[in-house]
């Protein structure tokens, strides 16, 4: 079951990283995260309120907000200032792929779970494999990015900080769930979870929004601007597959599995998005990866899949 649920995520996650790219760059990075996540807060809100309003109870929705705070606030904050300056693929490479990393030492150090010589020698795999994924030669046509590679690197490693953490809240809100015999399903849970991230992403849009209006020549520009031009139904088209196969579709997919798997698990799995988002990558942003940074990924990933199975 939680494996159906975790390649359907896979995929969305694919697609939500070619869109949130298209957006960031149409919108800027604040703005763009901004308006998916309200998006996708109006829509869960509506399904989750009519449909599951039972699903709604204090304890176990103050650990899913909290997840939400840190993962879809910081990890997805951090990311779309990735997406507008080494693209999606080094983007989602930098977060699934040091996701599970972070959520390893983040169980270890909160529920003592012991981290072996053979988890070592995955982490480092990892760490070796995003490595040679960001060699120089490896990035994105400068006319699909803009900005500092080296602040986008950040940024990456950030949002993966951000996603594992969430996901380790999100057992924890699940064990709660357990506990007090809440039924919380997957779009419930991602809705919970959305509505802490919009109120990060409205708090650090409000931020740069009031900075910038200090500032004579950013004023001129709109709020986090710079952006491409696209036509009124091109832009509506990529906010909407945004929304719908991240926070909407994909993060329910993704709280689904891990309602059956713990979360290196799900995270092991779902850190093959970056190897089945490659070709689209190439397509959209005219980002073709040398070998060494397919070598990279392929080696990012495995060591994933063995930082998995030696902590199982």
């Amino acid at each position: 079951k939680f494996m159906f649920a975790a390649v359907i995520t896979v995929f969305l996650f694919a697609l939500s990283g070619i869109s949130n790219q298209r957006v960031a760059m149409r919108l800027g990075a604040m703005l763009g995260n901004f308006v998916r996540l309200t998006l996708a807060t109006i829509v869960l809100g509506l399904i989750v309120l009519v449909f599951f309003p039972d699903s709604l109870a204090k304890p176990t929705f103050t650990w899913y907000f909290v997840s939400g705070i840190i993962g879809f606030g910081l990890g997805d904050v951090a990311l779309f200032i990735a997406l507008e300056r080494i693209g999606s693929r080094l983007a989602v490479l930098l977060t699934v792929c040091l996701a599970p990393l972070f959520a390893i030492v983040l169980e270890w150090l909160w529920l003592g779970n012991a981290i072996t010589a053979p988890v070592f020698g995955a982490t480092a795999a990892i760490l070796v494999g995003v490595v040679l994924a960001l060699k120089p030669g490896s990035g994105v046509a400068k006319s699909q990015r803009r900005g500092n590679p080296k602040v986008g690197v950040i940024a990456g490693v950030i949002s993966g900080l951000g996603q594992g953490t969430g996901a380790v809240i999100s057992r924890k809100a699940e064990d709660v769930e357990r506990a007090f015999g809440v039924d919380v399903n997957g779009l419930s849970a991602a809705y919970q979870r959305v509505m802490g991230g919009l109120v990060i992403a409205m708090i650090v849009t409000g931020i740069v929004w009031l900075v910038r209006r200090r500032n004579t020549t950013a004023a001129k520009k709109k709020l986090d601007l710079n952006q491409v031009e696209i036509s009124p139904k091109a832009l509506a088209f990529w906010v909407l597959a945004s929304a719908i196969c991240g926070p909407i579709i994909g993060v329910s997919c993704f709280q689904w599995a891990l309602e059956t798997a713990s979360s290196g698990v799900v995270l092991a799995i779902v850190a093959m998005t970056p190897i089945v988002m490659m070709p689209l990558a190439a397509i959209t942003e005219k980002d073709h990866p040398t070998r060494m940074a397919i070598a990279g990924a392929v080696i990012a990933v495995a060591g994933v899949s063995a930082l998995y199975y030696f902590s199982a």
